[in-house]
This record gives structure tokens, C-alpha cells and sequence, in this order.
């Protein structure tokens, strides 16, 4: 048990460096100022592909190191945080198979048809696809926002750590709703999710 506690200490040291190189590398290496009607103007950028590893790795090591701190709790475990743990790691595995997706999916179907990409096409404007998105993004907000106040309200971890985490993941997930200050919005949520994740890993390393 105490292997497994270290090693998602480092997961989630690792992971939140991925997901911050992630993040601003996205905006730094795509196109994203040309965003507009499609997507296909990002995922046809030679760039694509190496971004979005980045944020796929640093997504399944978070899965790790979720588990990591739900264990760390050990008698301080409540029903909530159990519940907030099992929505956050369910949320997670989303965002992993979301990135997935980008991923791999993304250049094959432009390669064939750039339209498919379109804000207005068949993906985007699908009656499953956009819910179903949705639905992901909020799984993910309230699982980390539940877990992360319970990390918070612990004696094992520093009270911001926590809050970093559960307020930082819910910018990033809800960012887009904020229409044109997304941008904004997200980068703030990403860096506080980050410093929460990397700092909740570093005390998991020196738990004995």
C-alpha cells in the first residue's frame, strides 16, 4: 500500500506538469487564434498529434494518482468522499477517452473529410455526441470539486492544495461556457489544477 501511495505521488507530480505543457503548448504551437467555424484548422497542424499525447498522458497518470490520495486518507474517508471520489475517477477516465479520441480520430476523419470537423456539422451538431460531452465535462467538474474539498478538509493535505485542485478542474471543465474569455478562463483552471495535483503529490511522497 505504501508502494502504491509513493508511486501516485510522483503520477501526480508527472501529471500535472504534462497537463500544464499540454495546455499552453496547445496554444502555443496550433493555430488556436484561427479558430473559428472548425476544428480541422487545429487537428491538420503538424503540431496536433504531439500536443494532445502530452494531455493523454498526463490524463491516465491522474487516474493513478487519484487513487493514490483516496487511499492516503485511510480513516478519514467519509461516504462524500467516497462519492466523490468514484464520480471524479469516472470523469477522469473520460477526459482520458476524450483526449484519446482527439488523438487518433480526429486526423483520420480529416484526412477524409475536413467538413466532419465543422462547429456545424455532423459531429458537433449530433443529438449524442454534444450531450454526451457535456455530460463527461460535468462528471468531471463535480467529482473533482467533491474530492478536492474533502482533500482540503483533511489533516493530511494543505487546505489550498485541495481547493487548487477542485476549483482549478471546475475553470478548465466549465471554461467554455464563458464564450469568448474561454481562453482565459481554462488556463487559470488548468495552472490552479496543476498546482493542486503537483502539490497533493509532493506530500504524498513524504508520507510515511
Amino acid at each position: 500500500m505504501k508502494s502504491l501511495i509513493q508511486w501516485s505521488g510522483y503520477f501526480n507530480i508527472i501529471s500535472g506538469f504534462l497537463m500544464l505543457a499540454y495546455w499552453y503548448l496547445y496554444a502555443i504551437l496550433l493555430p488556436y487564434g484561427q479558430l473559428s467555424t472548425t476544428l480541422s484548422i487545429l487537428v491538420l497542424n503538424r503540431n496536433w498529434t504531439f500536443v494532445n499525447i502530452l494531455g493523454t498522458l498526463g490524463s491516465i497518470l491522474s487516474i493513478i494518482g487519484l487513487i493514490g490520495l483516496y487511499i492516503s486518507l485511510e480513516d478519514q474517508i467519509t461516504q462524500m468522499t467516497t462519492i466523490g471520489f468514484m464520480i471524479a475517477i469516472v470523469g477522469a477516465i473520460l477526459m482520458f477517452l476524450t483526449l484519446v479520441r482527439d488523438t487518433i480520430l480526429w486526423p483520420i476523419l480529416v484526412k477524409h473529410d475536413p467538413s466532419l470537423l465543422d462547429f456545424s456539422g455532423p459531429i458537433y451538431t449530433s443529438k449524442t455526441f454534444m450531450p454526451f460531452f457535456i455530460f463527461s465535462v460535468l462528471l468531471y467538474a463535480i467529482g473533482y470539486i467533491i474530492f478536492g474539498l474533502a482533500l482540503a478538509n483533511s489533516s493530511f493535505f494543505p487546505a489550498w492544495a485541495g481547493h487548487f485542485m477542485a476549483w482549478g478542474a471546475l475553470l478548465f471543465a466549465l471554461g467554455p461556457l464563458f464564450g469568448p474569455w474561454q481562453v482565459v478562463i481554462r488556463s487559470v483552471g488548468i495552472t490552479a489544477l496543476s498546482i493542486g495535483t503537483i502539490w497533493l503529490g509532493t506530500v504524498l511522497l513524504r508520507m510515511k
